[in-house]
């Protein structure tokens, strides 16, 4: 059985974060402990909040839930109804569960049991609308997993349960890097439309590449201004500032076309 221990245990209000988002991730707890029961193993947070690079206007809250069980269709319709109620009370909030069971051993893309970002908000509630939870049946994978469990692995929070290596296990490289290289090709070839994440997250990628480090995406971002050529930093610098919000960044295509090429000669070199 696993230890809850008194450092696990902490209500979220008592972490290192903002108010408004300890207060939401502290109701988020309680109500995931009500809802799960004895099933509930454990609450981990990861992203851009356990990393310290947490901006209120743009980011948001990462979350893992550690069950020890498969959840019924009840569950994850009760699941649903509390993701839509909590989600963008201030923060938006991205809940993934898994069951322990399935975790070991480990296999890639990872199995999960339920799943909520506000891009499925419109299908939560069209879902519980009829009555029959359809979402997520036995066997979905998503292949975020495994850059999700070796970050919280390696700088998560437990905002209850036991501290994150005791219940999540190692992920192979090779695993994390196929779900992070395939993310970053995918913003890539999207960079227009989302050019700060693109280029911040392939900047963290380069850098576990590089050195092994788990970094955030503005981490990233500022390990790699002294990495890149010279002619790719103006790029990463305004990435920055679009990211810490700190002016008004106007992208040029050309550069950015120029970026993703660069990046994606060194991912197709490793």
């Amino acid at each position: 059985m696993h230890r809850h221990t008194e450092a696990a245990m902490l209500p979220a209000r008592h972490l290192p974060f903002p108010n408004s988002a300890g207060q939401q991730l502290g109701l988020l707890v309680s109500e995931l402990r009500h809802l799960l029961g004895q099933q509930l193993i454990g609450i981990y947070l990861h992203g851009s909040l356990a990393l310290g690079s947490f901006n209120p206007a743009r980011s948001d809250l990462d979350v893992l839930v550690i069950v020890g069980s498969s959840l019924s269709t009840a569950s994850k319709a009760a699941l649903g109804r509390l993701l839509l109620r909590l989600s963008q009370q201030p923060y938006p909030l991205e809940l993934s569960v898994l069951n322990a069971e399935s975790l070991t051993p480990w296999t890639h893309p990872a199995p999960f049991e339920f799943h909520y970002s506000e891009d499925w908000r419109t299908a939560v509630t069209e879902v519980l609308k009829t009555g029959v939870w359809t979402l997520w049946p036995a066997g979905a994978t998503d292949h975020d997993l495994a850059g999700h469990v070796t970050v919280t692995r390696a700088r998560g929070i437990a905002l209850w349960g036991p501290a994150a290596q005791e219940v999540l296990p190692p992920i192979p490289p090779g695993d994390h890097l196929a779900s992070v290289v395939s993310d970053v090709r995918e913003a890539l070839a999207r960079i227009t439309d989302m050019p700060e994440y693109a280029i911040l997250n392939a900047c963290r990628t380069l850098a576990y590449l590089s050195n092994g480090q788990v970094l955030s995406k503005r981490e990233g971002g500022e390990w790699a201004l002294g990495e890149v050529p010279e002619d790719i930093v103006p790029m990463v610098q305004q990435a920055l500032a679009a990211y810490r919000g700190t002016g008004t960044v106007n992208w040029e295509p050309g550069g950015l076309q120029t970026f993703a090429q660069w990046v994606s000669e060194r991912l197709s070199a490793r």
